[in-house]
């Protein structure tokens, strides 16, 4: 695989600063057009988007926040975030920005997230409009979610200290494992992904982060109904070898949420923004292109990029 269109250092360096409670949050912003507010997954941060930044910003007005907790935002008094802080911080965002509707581009607890902010807008309680939603690889129907054995014990009561003590090289690995078998990030390339993983709070956090699991649990009925009642138009590009929420997350989100279109990759792992960037940033333009011919009723079926397989 190729190194990051962007390094972590140079993507620091472009961004700017939004106060909310004891968080220094850090976003990205860039381009014109409708808005695409992109939501990153565990363990890492917004960097992960930059793979598809650029060509996004030719077709629209990008905001890629780093979650609470997570990346470059500052998690001043160390505290954990939940979901609910999460879409709390979004909403206050989007009314710094002055931003009334959004489409949606989520990975993984950015799925999540996204799960609340759209049950917001079911109940006519969120501060801003979503118009569309496009999900990556993630636990969105909780009972088949399948976490790694690092993610159990970052979960456990010993978590912070199995955080701290972990290795840099042992939590990259984990992190690789989630790859596709020919998609995995090896040497120089991995490791850029260290400073999108530590961020400025340190690898204690991961320990905090991970308690989304539980709030998935917690609150499964409110989260998977919430897209099931949904009329958005909704898409989920699936990595099928993930072992995390691969192929069998795919058909579980299918049956739960069948008006979504479900497009599965071969061969591609828990990442496939950065593993197949160009059929998802294909994939991606499709989906928007038929709303737009359509009127945001149900895409209807898309053109397949190369070695994608549509439902």
């Amino acid at each position: 695989m190729n190194k990051a269109p962007i390094d972590f250092e140079q993507w620091r360096k472009c961004g700017r600063y939004f106060e909310w409670h004891d968080h220094h949050v850090f976003y990205q912003r860039g381009g014109q057009g409708e808005v695409l507010l992109t939501l990153h997954g565990f363990p890492t941060s917004g960097w992960d988007w930059c793979w598809l930044s650029r060509p996004l910003i030719e077709h629209f007005h990008l905001i890629v926040p780093d979650l609470l907790d997570y990346g470059l935002t500052l998690n001043s008094l160390k505290q954990s975030c939940s979901i609910m802080d999460q879409a709390d911080m979004l909403e206050a965002l989007m009314a710094h920005r002055g931003i009334g509707e959004v489409h949606l581009l989520a990975h993984d607890v950015g799925d999540t997230v996204a799960q609340e902010l759209i049950a917001r807008q079911n109940e006519n309680r969120l501060g801003f409009r979503i118009r569309s939603a496009v999900f990556l690889n993630g636990g969105m129907i909780p009972a088949l979610h399948r976490p790694r054995r690092v993610q159990t014990l970052l979960a456990s009561p010993i978590g912070g200290l199995f955080a701290r003590m972990s290795s840099k090289q042992k939590i990259l690995a984990g992190l690789a494992s989630v790859f596709g078998p020919n998609t995995k990030p090896e040497g120089a390339f991995l490791d850029e992904f260290w400073g999108a993983i530590t961020g400025v709070n340190g690898r204690g956090a991961l320990s905090r982060r991970i308690r989304y699991m539980a709030e998935r649990r917690r609150y499964a009925e409110r989260w998977v109904s919430g897209l099931a009642n949904s009329r958005l138009p909704m898409m989920l590009i699936n990595g099928v070898e993930d072992p995390v929420s691969g192929a069998h997350a795919a058909d579980g989100f299918e049956k739960a949420v069948p008006h979504a279109k479900v497009v599965r990759l071969p061969g591609i792992g828990h990442y496939p923004q950065v593993e197949a960037p160009e059929t998802v940033l294909e994939l991606v333009m499709q989906f928007h292109e038929c709303i737009v011919r359509n009127g945001y009723v149900k895409p209807s079926p898309l053109r397949c990029a190369e070695g994608a397989q549509t439902a």
